[in-house]
């Protein structure tokens, strides 16, 4: 099968001698049978060979894999973005490598274990422990136990290099340092953003014992105002555009459409929309019930007409049959519902970039933006913003307030000098 779907003899030549080689072929055949196109499992073959020789620059077998080793791979791969990528977008080697990995299990190639057998993937481990404790004690979003763990991976390197962590070495000051050289570029948000992010790994190796209590108050804190910018979002207009750019011929354009307008009409989040099932959709009612979210609070939205017929149309004539219970699958076999919110900005940034707006007005919260800032100019008070998008306290929907030009000349104080 390899043959039919690497032409080129030198590529076929490399992945026959790539430590994986004698897997490739069952496993491109796996993936045949499992209805990929044939691009996808051509791509995610060769992901499966770049995870093999990843893992032997490490100086560890295909057998000795783990995940803490897909992790430390999967990571180290998207950090040069793409044109166009939206943040959270899981680059194809990632997919590739996983699906390898799962196709071994159940080969029984490797186990389904964590055990840590090469003692340089030791600080690894930690990150590891960190991400579940992340995923399981703290709640933590998977966009957000990622970026935490990118910098906790940064800060093990930066202080142990390739040794295994000697964590009675790791004093305040090395904090405090690492701190200053990685948010010396950074904007304000960021910097405070990578502060945060470190004081959760110290305060989590706090609660392992590991390292003594108050160290995790070593993190200089970096000065941010509030309420110091405004929020970006599009104009009425320039939202109607971007919805005039669906193709509803197409099975994806009834999807991207749909994806839309939850976004535009009820101002979503991109992981709500991804995380939507069809038990959440009250026909009878007329309701949306979008659970948890970032606010881990459930609450209920009106379907409006325009909302529901956009979702009819996509669950009647365009969704894959699928025992999944998501509303929004992939378009492309084996058609596999959105992971995460990535997915969703993915779609917003497509659709923009159609419309012809300007490359720094991208991603799924733009909109959401766009729909707070016409509820506020319409009157509507910041409780009822709140409750539509689902924010915790009223001092979030707040910033909507300078946005209300016309409200604010009408209690705006006379400029001195000014005639009366």
């Amino acid at each position: 099968m390899l043959e039919a779907l690497i032409l080129r003899r030198q590529h076929r030549a490399r992945l026959e001698s790539s430590p994986a080689g004698e897997h490739l072929e069952s496993f491109a055949r796996d993936l045949e049978e499992r209805r990929y196109a044939p691009l996808v499992i051509r791509s995610y073959v060769f992901a499966a060979d770049r995870l093999a020789c990843w893992l032997r620059d490490q100086r560890r077998s295909l057998h000795q894999v783990d995940r803490a080793s897909l992790v430390a791979f999967a990571d180290g791969l998207g950090r040069r973005r793409r044109s166009g990528r939206a943040p959270g977008w899981t680059s194809t080697p990632a997919f590739g490598a996983r699906c390898f990995v799962r196709f071994l299990r159940r080969q029984g190639v490797v186990g389904s274990g964590t055990t840590i057998i090469d003692p340089q993937m030791e600080s690894e481990r930690w990150v590891v422990c960190y991400d579940e404790h992340m995923a399981k004690a703290a709640g933590l979003s998977a966009g957000t136990r990622r970026l935490y763990r990118r910098y906790a991976r940064q800060l093990l390197a930066w202080k142990f290099g390739e040794h295994a962590p000697d964590w009675t070495s790791l004093t305040a000051d090395d904090l405090a340092e690492f701190v200053r050289r990685h948010v010396a570029k950074l904007k304000p948000a960021t910097c405070n953003l990578a502060v945060t992010a470190v004081r959760s790994f110290v305060r989590f190796l706090v609660s392992r014992g590991t390292v003594r209590s108050g160290l995790e108050g070593a993190m200089p804190r970096m000065r941010q105002y509030r309420q110091a910018g405004l929020p970006r979002g599009l104009e009425p207009q320039e939202v109607e555009h971007m919805l005039s750019m669906c193709r509803p011929k197409t099975r994806s354009g009834l999807r991207d459409r749909a994806v839309l307008l939850l976004l535009a009409r009820l101002g979503l989040r991109a992981g709500e929309v991804a995380a939507l099932e069809l038990d959440h959709l009250k026909w009878s009612e007329g309701a949306l019930l979008v659970a948890g979210g970032k606010s881990r609070r459930d609450r209920s939205l009106p379907l409006t007409e325009e909302v529901g017929h956009a979702l009819e149309d996509y669950l009647r004539m365009s969704r894959p049959p699928s025992e999944s219970r998501r509303v929004f699958l992939g378009t492309v076999a084996p058609c596999l519902p959105l992971a995460h919110g990535g997915a969703v900005c993915t779609i917003v940034v497509r659709h923009l970039r159609r419309a012809g707006m300007p490359p720094g007005r991208r991603g799924a919260h733009l909109i959401r933006h766009s729909v707070a800032t016409q509820m506020v100019r319409q009157g509507a008070s910041f409780k009822q913003v709140a409750d539509v998008l689902g924010h915790a306290r009223l001092e979030t929907t707040a910033i909507y307030a300078k946005l209300d030009v016309a409200t604010l000349s009408r209690v705006a104080m006379p400029w001195p000098g000014d005639a009366p």
